[in-house]
Formats: structure tokens, sequence, C-alpha cells
């Protein structure tokens, strides 16, 4: 069986894939240690889905639960931190 070398074009095209999964897989990763989602953090890192799943992740979930964290800590039940300053 004769192996065929891959075109410098194939080689270039897999390697910007590779480098544009490789950006959104760390974003993403970084994104859900930051949120604490473990679950995430193992779909995230054994998906192989060409960033898609990462961006979803990024623009989607992270945003998400970051806009409710920000309007519970808006919220008038939510317990509010008296700060005292000592003289």
């Amino acid at each position: 069986m004769e192996h065929k070398r891959p075109e410098p074009a194939q080689i270039a095209l897999i390697s910007v894939l590779a480098a544009w999964t490789l950006a959104w897989k760390g974003a993403s990763l970084w994104h859900a240690a930051k949120d604490d989602s473990k679950p995430w953090f193992i779909a995230l890192l054994l998906s192989n889905t060409a960033g898609l799943l990462d961006a979803l992740y990024i623009f989607r979930v992270s945003r998400t639960r970051k806009l409710a964290v920000e309007d519970a800590r808006r919220d008038e039940d939510y317990p509010q931190q008296a700060h005292s300053v000592e003289e």
C-alpha cells in the first residue's frame, strides 16, 4: 500500500482548524472553571466539535449564568454586606 503525502493546502487547513479549535477550547474551559461548572468543564474537555460547543458555552451558558448572578445580587432579598470603617 502506497501512502500519499498531504498537499500543502491540506496541511494549512488542518493547522488552521487545530488552532481555531484550541483557542475556543481553551477559552471555554477557562470560563467553565471560573464559573465552577464541573459538568460543563468535563463535557467541553471531552468534546471535539471544532469550537461550536465551546462557543455556545461562552456566549450562551456562561453569560446566562453571569446575568442570573447579577440579577440575584440586585434583588431586594439578597443580603447586603454591611461594611464598617474602623478608625
